[in-house]
């Protein structure tokens, strides 16, 4: 018999590791903060640099999805807040 109640919920890992950079012109304020709402995600560093009303993110950031679907994910997120974002492979976590 399987149980479901509270003891049989799974956690995923952390396992894959991005490089992140975000692009804002005009779009939403940028800043480090900005990465707090992502799910299932760890910011390892991450650097904001401004200039005028332009801002650049660099981040690297552990998560559970695939590279793939986190590259998908971010870019819908970026582009619902109006900025560009590119998303690299990072070295595995030890």
């Amino acid at each position: 018999m399987m149980h479901h109640g509270p003891a049989a919920l799974r956690l995923r890992t952390v396992d894959h590791e991005s490089l992140v950079i975000v692009l804002s012109a005009r779009g939403s304020p940028l800043d480090a903060a900005a990465l707090d709402p992502l799910a299932d995600t760890r910011v390892l560093w991450v650097r904001v640099e401004r200039e005028g009303e332009a801002a650049c993110l660099a981040a690297r950031i552990r998560h559970g999805d695939c590279r793939e679907d986190f590259q998908d994910r971010l870019r819908r997120w970026g582009a619902a807040r109006g900025w560009a974002v590119t998303v690299a492979p990072g070295r595995r976590p030890d």
